[in-house]
């Protein structure tokens, strides 16, 4: 663990970048303070992920465990990126904490692909061998196969953070957007830190869902240790959400 700072070194937030931080930073602890909905869901949550992380002692999938704690890492990253109000860009690491559940499942489901998976980088033939096998259409069919329901909940979740932030797309370009019309003339902002706004609790919405919804990706792999810790009930309280 780094260091913890209670005061701010000398020139903090004296420049672009740290004033930037700074805001952000502000904009966490407000929210941890005023938001009484979706951050207590995402604190259950990355409790069930903890949970699960911290008895991975001799897990009987290498890679699956590997990529867990890798969804962990990209779901508090997405926390911590909506609390601060930068919410186009919390959608960015909630893609990948969704495709590192799936491509789990996908190695879990069909053997050989641990060793397809891992030899990625060996040369051309590998890349290209990882290419064809782990196309998104058949990581996603893999989870259909394996839980109906809950590919249906991904499928959606998905497509939203490609939607608003996974991709340059139109919703995540005009989200934050603002336009400012004076004289005749217009001037074009981005919110880049959207603490408060709607925007932001879209954002936090989302983060619980994707987050709960990979949790229980990897139920399907990790089961015996989900259920002998209690975590497979403990989720359940919450699949409302999904």
């Amino acid at each position: 663990m780094t260091e913890q700072y209670r005061e701010f070194p000398e020139n903090w937030a004296s420049d672009g970048p740290t004033q930037f931080i700074d805001l952000a930073c502000n904009n966490v602890v407000a929210t941890f303070v005023q938001d009484k909905e979706e951050y207590p869901l995402v604190r259950n949550i990355d409790g069930f992920y903890y949970s699960i992380v911290k008895h991975l002692i001799d897990p009987e999938g290498i890679l699956e465990a590997i990529l867990i704690m890798r969804c962990h890492a990209a779901f508090r990253a997405s926390f911590l990126l909506g609390m601060s109000g930068m919410a186009p860009e919390t959608f960015v690491q909630l893609r990948s904490c969704l495709e590192n559940a799936l491509y789990a499942l996908h190695i879990n489901k069909n053997p050989g692909h641990d060793e397809v998976w891992a030899n990625r980088h060996k040369d051309d033939a590998s890349l290209k061998q990882v290419k064809d096998k782990f196309r998104m259409v058949d990581v996603m069919t893999t989870l259909e196969n394996t839980d109906p329901a809950n590919h249906k909940v991904a499928k959606l979740l998905y497509e939203r953070t490609i939607d608003f932030g996974a991709h340059p797309n139109e919703r995540a370009a005009t989200s934050s957007l603002i336009i400012e019309e004076r004289d005749g003339s217009k001037k074009i902002k981005q919110n880049y830190l959207a603490g408060g706004t709607l925007q932001q609790r879209h954002a936090m919405k989302t983060v619980a869902q994707v987050g709960l919804c990979a949790l229980y990706v990897f139920r399907d792999i990790f089961t015996k240790k989900f259920d002998i810790l209690g975590v497979t009930n403990e989720m359940d309280k919450h699949r409302n959400i999904l």
